[in-house]
């Protein structure tokens, strides 16, 4: 199944998140570049660069080493690599310890590794807390 060959995040253990996706439509292979507006309902995992914004109600993940420069709204958003822009999640945002964010996020669920980067404010939508793990 493609989604073990791609989510290098899937193979870490309790990412419920990523139990969601299922099958993964759209990958950005490492070493491809992807510019322009992407729109749609299913799920997008990136390991190469995209400049551009997105509005999904999918999954978008950002895979470590990955880059994106622009805005992502999505469903649900895991990064482990760089975004230089603003994100936001209707659901959940999750940042891996290898994320770096310059950018604002929002969601009403955020969860934030120990070592992730934030270079901007984050907004809870649902007045939760932010969650902080290993």
């Amino acid at each position: 199944m493609i989604k073990d060959a791609v989510l290098q995040l899937g193979k870490k253990k309790h990412r419920r998140t990523l139990d969601k996706v299922g099958g993964v439509s759209t990958v950005i292979g490492a070493g491809s570049k992807f510019v322009g507006e992407i729109s749609g309902e299913e799920n997008i995992v990136i390991h190469g660069q995209i400049e551009g914004n997105c509005s999904l109600q999918g999954t978008v993940v950002v895979e470590e080493g990955a880059k994106w420069i622009g805005t992502i709204k999505a469903s649900n958003v895991i990064i482990a690599g760089y975004v230089k822009g603003d994100v936001t999640a209707t659901d959940k945002l999750e940042l891996a310890s290898t994320a770096e964010i310059d950018g604002n996020l929002a969601g009403p669920v955020i969860a934030v590794a120990e070592g992730a980067v934030i270079k901007g404010n984050m907004q809870m939508t649902a007045g939760a807390q932010v969650t902080h793990f290993k």
